[in-house]
């Protein structure tokens, strides 16, 4: 069987929703009214009228959001390539992420230049090529980031970091500091979280917060962090999106105890005339529409209800939030 086809076999992005399938004869490419398949075996999703193409504004900044595809088949020729060999998993084997079909499908309508201005934030701004990707991506975007690693050299006890200035190796550092869209801190802090946004992004004029993005430290108390403090203040039908949820130490705890519990309160009703029911997370609750996942991120979408802005204690993660057993409904018996 020539590679091809082998590599398609392999492919989740390839089949979920596809329609009639046509072929080009010269380039062996395979079309769908949705998205196209590559010589390669992987699946695009098509950039619809007056949208920016997210994978092409993703390779051109370099960003690993959208480099696996372009990986995968040297690293499957010569498995010494791969960033994880050992993974079963082909997709997890080279450097970089499969996030452009989940950017294109749920940002696409934001890339467009003709829509209202929108506040978006960035959580782990790191060295800067997610940020401009999103710039790029997003023209009518008023783009934040917050990155902890430009605070001042020193001890983490004195609220400084002794790791070297990731984020000052972006060409444009010094730009994104002055303008006031770059903000040194931990991500994961609401008492910074909350200066940020009183000061920097809740200000009278300002437009509206649509979407937040979490790229941070990839820890799951980090990631929960990201979920109670924004979720509320993102304005309805706006989106919070969480990346790196990988199958690892550090992150596995949001997929196998923040996940499952914020999915059963999306299904709550709470009949009292049927079995007993309690919600997990009560702040988050009456304001999920819903929740898309794919391999290794997550889109939580805001509801109708108007944005609020919960105390500081509000916003903060529950003792529950990575601990399921906490939550009574989730207890055997009680589903």
């Amino acid at each position: 069987m020539p590679m091809r086809e082998e590599m398609i076999m392999q492919q989740p992005r390839l089949g979920a929703g596809l329609q009639t399938l046509s072929y080009n004869d010269s380039s062996r490419v395979a079309m769908t009214e949705i998205g196209s398949i590559d010589a390669s075996g992987f699946y695009f999703v098509h950039p619809k009228e007056g949208e920016r193409d997210f994978y092409k504004v993703g390779k051109s900044t370099g960003t690993d959001k959208v480099m696996a595809p372009s990986e995968l088949p040297g690293c499957l020729e010569n498995p010494g390539s791969c960033a994880r060999p050992n993974c079963t998993r082909p997709e997890c084997r080279p450097w970089g992420h499969h996030y452009d079909t989940m950017y294109q499908n749920r940002l696409g309508p934001y890339s467009r230049e003709n829509i209202e201005p929108f506040q978006f934030l960035e959580i782990g701004f790191f060295n800067g090529r997610g940020y401009d990707t999103y710039r790029s991506f997003l023209p009518q975007g008023e783009c934040h980031s917050i990155e902890i690693a430009c605070l001042p050299e020193g001890p983490v006890s004195e609220g400084k970091w002794p790791w070297g200035n990731f984020a000052a190796k972006n060409p444009r550092y010094h730009q994104y500091l002055d303008a006031n869209r770059l903000h040194c801190g931990d991500g994961s802090d609401v008492n910074f979280l909350d200066l940020v946004w009183r000061n920097e992004m809740s200000r009278p004029g300002a437009p509206p917060l649509k979407i937040v993005v979490d790229d941070g430290s990839h820890l799951s108390h980090h990631m929960v962090a990201s979920v109670f403090f924004w979720f509320p203040r993102i304005q309805p039908r706006g989106l919070l999106i969480v990346e790196d949820i990988q199958p690892i130490a550090d992150a596995s705890a949001f997929a196998t105890q923040f996940l499952p519990q914020i999915m059963k309160d999306l299904h709550y009703c709470g009949d009292p005339k049927e079995a007993e029911d309690n919600l997990c997370f009560p702040t988050l609750f009456p304001l999920l529409a819903s929740i898309h996942c794919e391999m290794h991120i997550c889109i939580f979408e805001r509801n109708d209800h108007p944005a609020r802005e919960p105390s500081l204690e509000e916003s903060k993660a529950p003792k529950n939030a990575l601990d399921l057993r906490q939550c009574k409904s989730m207890l055997p018996g009680h589903w």
